[in-house]
């Protein structure tokens, strides 16, 4: 093949990137100038990163009782308070280009880590990873939101695990953790495959990155963030509460595991209407959902049997299916979070290419995530789960495929 159609493929696939980017990035920024009070979670990061300027505590109860500011307290002291010297358009403006850079080393690195090569994809199917990824990229422009920026980090770190820089691997993971702590199953992942050097160096990287605030705020006034954060996020485990957003966390737009196994076996309000089909207590609800988690986690250990990736397109299709279940087993699952299902759906079309039976179950995944959309007209179908039940279907179907590598592997 020449490199001509390479080029070109790579190609249109950025051109798409950037000219949504260009259209998803207007209406923020527009805000932005207009109302940056009002801004989604631009106006949320812009504000609790004047209130670090300020010297002002990070976890301040709202109106409603919740804390306003919900992530560790790095990315609030080293990123959102210096970002906030260019002003609230500047400050909307550097996330929107953030993002919009991450989606196309995303679409690069998946593709590499699902065909292992850079070159030689044709041009519909880097088409095909740019929209299929992308059907949950718009949210993050709209709202502020850094998943993208987070799952850019993460296949980082796999690209360079497989190049044998464990100590760069683990700089880049820690930094997605200390931002927002759910891609932290990855770092199960590496021990069960028993990469002790990219975890101690995980370990490491995040005591620092988790320290440095310290240097800014105080040593012992960073731990105590630290601990309130931990208290708020991860704490309670009762199923009383849905991490700091009890308000919706059990309504439909939260797709987490937890969430779904509370809508479904509890009498709760899943945002105008009610789906239970049992009425178990709050921590049986939870243990529902932590089973689940479970059974997916031994899903991908029957899948490889223990013997971790012989190949690298094996590498890749575990690493879908563990970023699939990072955001399953996270107790806040948002629509836009599902962007991480883009290096599933790079590995999914590179198989279905010549493994034509996977192709419905793959088509099924996808029908079932884009019926979400469906909740404009009626919020039952995503109440349900619809989102978590696509991703689950897409889940079983990477574990099908890596399963049968150690039938005869897939070329």
């Amino acid at each position: 093949m020449s490199s001509e159609p390479i080029d070109s493929g790579r190609r249109w696939a950025l051109g798409i990137i950037a000219v949504c980017s260009l259209g998803f990035s207007v209406g923020p920024i527009v805000n932005a100038v207009r109302q940056p009070e009002y801004n989604k979670d631009y106006s949320a990061w812009y504000g609790i990163g004047l209130e670090v300027r300020r010297d002002a505590p990070l976890y301040a109860s709202g109106a409603n009782g919740e804390v306003l500011y919900m992530y560790p307290p790095t990315a609030a002291v080293l990123v959102f308070a210096p970002l906030t010297f260019l002003g609230p358009v500047g400050f909307t403006a550097v996330l929107a280009a953030a993002t919009a850079l991450a989606w196309a080393g995303c679409v690069v690195l998946a593709v590499r880590a699902a065909t292992g090569r850079w070159r030689g994809h044709p041009r519909w199917y880097y088409v095909l990873v740019v929209l299929l990824g992308g059907i949950h990229v718009y949210d993050l422009f709209l709202l502020g939101q850094v998943n993208l920026i987070l799952l850019w980090l993460v296949l980082l770190a796999m690209e360079s695990l497989r190049r044998g820089r464990s100590w760069l691997a683990g700089f880049c993971l820690a930094l997605a953790i200390v931002v927002k702590v759910f891609p932290l199953p990855i770092l199960v992942f590496w021990a069960v495959r028993r990469e002790g050097r990219a975890i101690l160096a995980t370990i490491v990287c995040v005591v620092l990155f988790a320290s440095l605030p310290g240097l800014v705020r105080g040593p012992g006034r960073n731990a105590d963030e630290w601990k309130q954060w931990f208290g708020l996020m991860v704490g309670d485990q009762s199923g009383e509460r849905m991490a700091a957003r009890s308000s919706v966390g059990f309504t439909r737009r939260n797709q987490s595991l937890f969430a779904v196994a509370h809508r479904l076996t509890r009498n709760v309000d899943g945002g105008g209407v009610r789906v239970n089909v049992a009425n178990l207590e709050p921590g049986q609800a939870q243990l529902v959902g932590l089973a689940a988690v479970g059974l997916l986690g031994l899903a991908l250990l029957a899948a490889t049997r223990c013997r971790f990736a012989p190949t690298p397109e094996a590498d890749a299709l575990e690493t879908a299916m563990v970023l699939i279940l990072a955001v399953l087993a996270s107790p806040l699952a948002w629509t836009y979070f599902f962007c991480w299902l883009l290096p599933a759906w790079a590995a999914l079309l590179h198989h279905g290419r010549t493994q034509t039976a996977f192709r419905y179950p793959i088509a099924l995944g996808g029908l079932l995530i884009v019926s979400a959309f469906s909740e404009q007209i009626d919020p039952t179908l995503q109440a349900y789960g619809v989102t978590a039940a696509g991703s689950i279907v897409l889940f079983l179907t990477l574990a099908l495929l890596r399963r049968r590598i150690h039938l005869s592997p897939i070329q």
